[in-house]
């Protein structure tokens, strides 16, 4: 189903916003993002890990241009955005924060995610 991988693909932004955000993404975190993503998104974790590492490797947006292209996403999808969706959207973002360097741009990051899931 194209949406629920474009919302994957989201996922994956997101994290890479966390990752990223307060400091240079290290080789740590990017190693933690691929665990995280791949025990809790399983089978459709390539897509979340494609959209990172294209981020990462060849685009680097800001960190507001790539969480807002998340979010959008998520906007043009949420019929498909359904409460568990948007529950391991919170947990994975929530453990890539936690693997990588505590910031309060992290945490202000995280906070307006779960506020802005929360409206849609």
């Amino acid at each position: 189903m194209f949406e629920k991988r474009e919302i994957y693909r989201a996922i994956g932004e997101l994290a890479y916003v966390i990752a990223k955000a307060g400091d240079s993404l290290r080789l740590e975190e990017k190693k933690a993002f691929m665990a995280i993503v791949e025990e809790e998104l399983r089978f459709d974790a390539w897509a979340a890990e494609s959209r990172f590492e294209i981020l990462d490797e060849k685009v680097h947006p800001s960190l507001e241009h790539a969480y807002n292209e998340a979010l959008h996403e998520f906007r043009l999808h949420k019929d498909q955005l359904t409460p568990e969706l948007k529950e391991k959207t919170i947990k994975v973002v929530k453990k890539v924060a936690e693997a990588c360097k505590k910031s309060e741009v992290k945490d202000f990051i995280f906070d307006r995610l779960e506020h802005d899931l929360k409206a849609l």
